[in-house]
């Protein structure tokens, strides 16, 4: 069955919301992302806003989900160049944190109402854990579901703290590449 021109108008308008309202948290922060700044940037009324996300919060929840199923096709694109190294993986999700800070910073720092590691979690937040954790159970050679997930953690934990103190200024750009090493290693048990 096809789209209406509706369908796809209102599709398309959604999408221009979320890229607004990504641009302007880019730049300027949360707190610059309103329902009235985004209306009046693309040249509606504030109740379109709320016909697509009934609340900011909705909408940055929409945002969130849309990280996470950015992150999960970088991660695959890395799984299928190949045998994965931790190291690349390490590195671009640094990288993704690095390029898109208030992206990640609703993804993973920002009070969500999202459920994580539940049965009603969104399938883009289960995706990229799952994508993360092939490469990883790939990498340490697991077969154990249990241990796979907990040491998938462990090196998502790893990757999540050294970019959030590389952002904050915590770590210098010279000892990345060291510590990237020794998570990974950590993680394959060498």
């Amino acid at each position: 069955m096809t789209d209406s021109p509706r369908q796809r108008r209102y599709r398309a308008r959604e999408q221009q919301i979320l890229a607004l309202a990504r641009k302007i948290a880019e730049e300027e922060g949360w707190p610059a992302v309103t329902t009235r700044r985004l209306a009046q940037e693309i040249d509606h009324s504030q109740p379109v806003i709320y016909q697509h996300f009934g609340s900011r919060e909705q909408l940055i929840r929409a945002v969130t989900v849309q990280g996470f199923a950015e992150l999960a096709a970088l991660v695959r694109d890395i799984a299928e160049a190949g045998r994965p190294a931790l190291e690349s993986l390490c590195r671009a999700y640094l990288d993704f944190g690095t390029r898109n800070p208030a992206l990640y910073e609703a993804m993973f720092t920002r009070p969500t109402e999202l459920p994580f590691a539940q049965s009603d979690t969104p399938a883009e937040l289960r995706d990229s854990f799952e994508v993360l954790a092939d490469a990883v159970a790939r990498e340490a050679n697991f077969s154990d579901d249990d241990d796979v997930a907990a040491l998938t953690e462990l090196f998502w934990a790893t990757c999540h703290g050294l970019t959030s103190l590389h952002s904050a200024g915590r770590i210098p750009e010279h000892h990345l590449d060291h510590q990237i090493r020794r998570i990974s290693s950590m993680i394959r048990g060498d």
